[in-house]
């Protein structure tokens, strides 16, 4: 099982359009409403891998209700929500022929109490011995932080999830990053744009050395239609590998980092698959994500079609 927290979850609303032009009325095509919010994404990809997964953090209000029961139908996923007094966010996707234009708000403001509440609910759920907790095998911690939860509470909540013997996974930007990856975390995975604002670096491939640096044994980044860069720290030094298709895939790229989370979880962490193999695969998923409309979904036929495509190559490190 992998613990999926998703620090801001929200209520996703996709809509469908021929063309988005700015200060225009848009006939929607489409409506789709699904439990969102990064981690929370990675569970629902998790599933249609066939990966059980036990969704966590900050849930409230209406917003939070409905998200929730939009879970309760997915067998493959168990809730384990932290109660906040705010309102869960609403975010909004507009798809058409050549993309996605998303709207995300802030999220609730979390208090000081109820920053401690997740991090006191997430230990004691990983040390209770009869709790589902105790088949979590590896902890992802997916998207942006809310109001009131700062850089440094998310290093607290990485180091205390690490010191239970789990490996954690992080996906997020800016300072978040900085401190995930001096606190613990045994894998960042950025894309490229994240990468090279929190680094400073002129390349994906320098600012994954610096990222690991800090001390993640593996940095992945997504480098969108260029593919996916992964580096490893082992005992002899570094390694790095790029891995992409031989024909960029058009569609809506909104989940496909959540699907890559998804698959260096379950593989990687969980099973203890080797990088390059972990990569190619995700490179796969990944254009599964990008073929649906909605993120969090993936088209595993397609997937599984492209995974023999995939090139790999092993690239110098700096």
């Amino acid at each position: 099982m992998i613990l999926t927290l998703t620090p801001n979850p929200a209520l996703d609303l996709t809509c469908t359009v021929d063309e988005v032009r700015a200060h225009h009325e848009h006939r929607v095509q489409q409506v789709r409403t699904a439990a969102g919010g990064k981690g929370v994404n990675v569970a629902r990809v998790l599933a249609q891998l066939g990966v059980r997964s036990l969704a966590a953090g900050p849930l409230g209000g209406t917003t939070g209700g409905l998200l929730r029961e939009l879970l309760d139908s997915i067998d493959e996923i168990s809730q384990a929500w932290t109660p906040i007094d705010g309102e869960t966010r609403r975010t909004l996707t507009v798809v058409d022929r050549s993309g996605a234009t998303g709207f995300h708000g802030p999220g609730p403001h979390l208090s000081t109490a109820e920053v401690a509440a997740l991090r006191t609910d997430l230990t004691l759920l990983l040390e209770a011995p009869q709790d589902a907790g105790a088949d979590v095998e590896a902890v992802t911690v997916s998207g942006s932080l809310p109001p009131g939860m700062t850089a440094s509470a998310l290093a607290g909540l990485v180091r205390a999830l690490a010191s239970r013997g789990r490996p954690v996974l992080v996906d997020t930007s800016g300072p978040a990053l900085l401190e995930a990856a001096r606190s613990g975390a045994t894998v960042l995975k950025p894309n490229a744009a994240e990468a090279l604002a929190t680094t400073g670096t002129r390349t994906p491939l320098e600012a994954a050395a610096a990222l690991a640096d800090l001390g993640p044994h593996v940095v992945v980044c997504s480098l969108g239609a260029d593919g996916m860069l992964g580096l490893e720290r082992t005992e002899h030094g570094s390694r790095a590998w790029l891995a992409r298709l031989p024909e960029p895939l058009g569609g809506n790229p909104t989940g496909a980092g959540d699907s890559v989370v998804a698959v260096l979880a379950s593989s990687l962490l969980a099973d203890g698959a080797a990088l390059p193999e972990v990569l190619v695969r995700a490179v796969a998923v990944g254009a599964g994500a990008v073929a649906r409309p909605v993120a969090g979904e993936i088209d595993l036929a397609l997937a599984e079609l492209l995974h023999p495509t995939v090139e790999i190559e092993e690239i110098p490190c700096p």
